[in-house]
């Protein structure tokens, strides 16, 4: 592996996150390594997916240092197991659970703003809630961040997340100076979108945290506001009557678009605006409508908030139980499109509630889980290419796309909650699911009470995964995938070979896998065998 590494990926110096004696010389020479038992663990700790599908039953571990996450590394290697990293425990599906060996990175939640250069470094287990309240205190907000406070930077730059702004700024590893990895063998690799680690760097940006252990992450940061100015968001919805018209409006005018990957946006004054679309059922049809959101600073706008940017409010856990309910569903959202949403004026919101909407599930599911209900989350998402050069047909898909999803919702009698859409920036990131090319990110939302419906659910998103294919797109592997190995194989073909290449470098011994990688991608990684926990 060194030979693999040799030709300029620099190892790293130790750093104060390293742990308190990671750099300190012992009587006998080198500090003697920390023994596992030292470190705080949780044995057989039952764990979750968020959608409340996917469980694994292993042992936690809490590393404080990079030196404890070598001792962890050095005993899966000596033991056979393996290993999954976890912090927030936001993933929808598999991607975070692991039946062997947990680490969680929540112990490096250290966050440092640099507000002369528009930078920030933070630990693979910082909060974006706590990350967004920092910066916002010194009036800069991040370019693009998921929609839940509790996700955090190690877990959303391992996924190449994206969000409503990503329609314009494209997705979270656009923003990536450089990030530092610990590989399985225990070098420290500082890694950047230059030669010669730039091709590590676009593996392990949405690589799922196969590739090693994230340590920290620098960002560049958008200036929005002068420090200690409050922000809010001003949101403009605008109805469509048609998914011809809705695709239309989703094509950003190239001055809102990002200038380029990596690019000095910043300097250039350059803030990025949402925009993006949701449909939902009524009782009445379908509706959609576009949004465009901005950053404003002061409080000169009253606020006028969405419902949905209320994650707190006291109708918030109801509504979101009652909405469970197909029926209830349509019959609430007819209420909220005929007497509640105002298109006519704009809404002013406060910029967490703005930020971070997905709080409000996220509450409502933590106080159903007390009362010993089961609430069951589903998203998956899918990119529909976009040629610039050919429009016209690149829309008309887009629209007949849409409209199957009506088809397969009216034919069980189960439609998504909600579904939205947003263009994307084609990128340079491996797994990304805009690898080489533009497109729309189509994402469905459902929610359940039983498996019954969840079973119906996954075999309508598998349908819609056989069609995507036949137009040429990708599943995204970040959120839920219900798609077949061998149309995930298709998908993937022009990155498999390369991220197993860079895996075998970075992970020679294969610690680093779970079930989900082995679902996905079973010709690449096949089932290891289970040892008896030690």
């Amino acid at each position: 592996m060194t030979a693999g590494f040799a030709g300029g990926w620099r190892s790293r110096s130790p750093r104060a996150n390293e742990g308190a004696g990671a750099g300190l010389a012992h009587v006998r020479g080198a500090a003697p390594p920390p023994r596992i038992d030292e470190i705080p663990r949780r044995p057989l700790c039952l764990l979750q997916g968020y959608g409340g599908l996917h469980h694994s039953c292993g042992d936690l571990y809490f590393p404080r240092s990079v030196e404890q996450l070598r001792a962890l590394f050095r005993m899966a290697k000596q033991t056979g197991r393996r290993i999954t990293f976890r912090a927030g425990g936001q993933s929808f599906d598999g991607q975070a659970l692991n039946d062997d060996v947990m680490i969680s990175m929540s112990r490096f939640d250290s966050i440092e703003v640099d507000a002369e250069r528009a930078r920030m470094t933070v630990g693979a287990g910082a909060t974006w809630g706590a990350i967004a309240r920092k910066l916002a205190a010194r009036g800069f907000v991040p370019y693009t961040a998921v929609s839940t406070s509790y996700a955090t930077a190690g877990g959303t730059v391992s996924g190449g997340c994206l969000s409503r702004f990503s329609g314009t700024a494209g997705k979270e590893g656009s923003y990536v100076e450089r990030l530092t990895l610990l590989t399985t063998d225990g070098q420290l690799l500082s890694l950047s979108r230059d030669e010669p680690t730039s091709a590590l760097f676009h593996a392990v940006i949405g690589g799922l945290g196969y590739l090693g252990a994230v340590i920290d992450i620098t960002y560049r940061v958008a200036r929005v506001a002068p420090a200690g100015t409050p922000i809010r968001v001003v949101t403009q919805a605008t109805r469509y009557a048609s998914f011809e018209e809705l695709a239309e409006a989703l094509v950003p005018p190239p001055e809102l678009l990002l200038p380029a990957e990596g690019g000095t946006a910043d300097e250039a004054g350059w803030i990025p605006e949402a925009l993006f679309s949701v449909a939902f059922q009524t009782l009445e049809g379908s509706r959609s409508m576009v949004l465009r959101s901005r950053y404003v600073a002061g409080t000169s706008l009253v606020l006028r908030p969405l419902l949905t940017h209320r994650p707190r409010h006291l109708l918030r856990v109801p509504v979101e139980w009652l909405m469970r309910a197909s029926v209830v569903s349509r019959a609430i959202w007819t209420i909220i499109d005929r007497f509640i949403f105002d298109v006519t004026r704009p809404y002013v919101d406060e910029l967490m509630g703005y930020m971070f909407f997905m709080d409000g599930n996220v509450l409502a599911k933590r106080i159903a889980q007390g009362f010993g209900m089961r609430m069951f989350t589903v998203q998956q998402s899918f990119m529909i290419p976009y040629d610039a050069g050919a429009r016209e047909e690149s829309l008309r898909r887009l629209a007949d796309f849409l409209r199957t999803i009506e088809e397969i919702a009216a034919r069980d009698g189960i439609p998504p909650l909600m579904f939205d859409v947003l263009h994307i920036q084609g990128d340079r990131f491996l797994l990304s699911a805009n690898h080489g090319t533009d497109g729309f990110a189509v994402t469905l939302a459902f929610e359940a009470w039983d498996e019954d419906s969840v079973c119906r659910i996954r075999l309508r998103l598998s349908e819609l995964s056989a069609h995507t294919l036949e137009l040429g797109g990708r599943v995204y592997l970040v959120k839920n995938v219900y798609a077949t190995p061998e149309q995930l194989e298709a998908m993937y073909a022009h990155a498999l070979p390369e991220f197993v290449r860079l895996k075998q470098l970075a992970d020679p011994d294969g610690l680093l896998r779970n079930e989900f990688l082995e679902r996905v991608f079973p010709a690449h990684f096949r089932p290891a065998p289970r040892l008896a926990r030690r």
